[in-house]
């Protein structure tokens, strides 16, 4: 053991610890990373600033860096800390299904801008901000980790009229209870 860190200072490389698995997270500490997971998408949005963040989401450095990890960059010297392009993070989002949305989890933040775009565009379709011409014409035969989306504008409106689809709901949490 002791060996290999010697190495790796000869080597000049400084190799960062991993993030905990999330699924050997606790219901507290699954808590925690969302809120972490919240912070990184805002700094990467630009929301505000890295501190200002932080007090935000109840989070110290030490937390936000042991949970992010390789996705918060810089920090060292004086140097702003900035959050990396895309990341592999562990997300629970609702999927638009036929029979409702359900609870997925996913690992790219690319799909998870992809179901944002869709849910809100989905919002405007219900409040008569968007045509269902427009919506089809956009979502039909788009795929999110490996599946389609429900691009049916009547099914939508079914669902709607049923008190399936509130606007409440879409941005519940999607973890349990405490």
């Amino acid at each position: 053991m002791r060996d290999r860190r010697k190495n790796r200072k000869r080597r000049g490389r400084i190799v960062k610890p991993r993030s905990p698995r999330y699924s050997s997270l606790t219901a507290r500490e699954k808590a925690i990373h969302e809120r972490s997971v919240n912070l990184l998408s805002d700094l990467r949005r630009g929301e505000a600033s890295y501190t200002q963040l932080l007090r935000k989401y109840h989070l110290d450095t030490r937390t936000a860096r042991r949970y992010l990890g390789r996705d918060l960059l810089g920090g060292a010297g004086g140097e702003p800390v900035r959050a990396s392009k895309a990341d592999r993070r562990v997300r629970e989002l609702l999927f638009p299904t036929p029979l409702g949305d359900l609870p997925v989890r996913t690992r790219s933040s690319r799909d998870a801008t992809t179901l944002s775009d869709f849910f809100h565009d989905r919002y405007k379709l219900l409040r008569n901000k968007l045509s269902a011409s427009d919506f089809e014409a956009k979502w039909l035969g788009v795929r999110v980790a490996g599946q389609e989306l429900v691009a049916d504008t009547a099914a939508i409106l079914r669902r709607a009229h049923a008190g399936d689809l509130k606007p409440e709901d879409l941005y519940a949490s999607t973890a349990g209870a405490r």
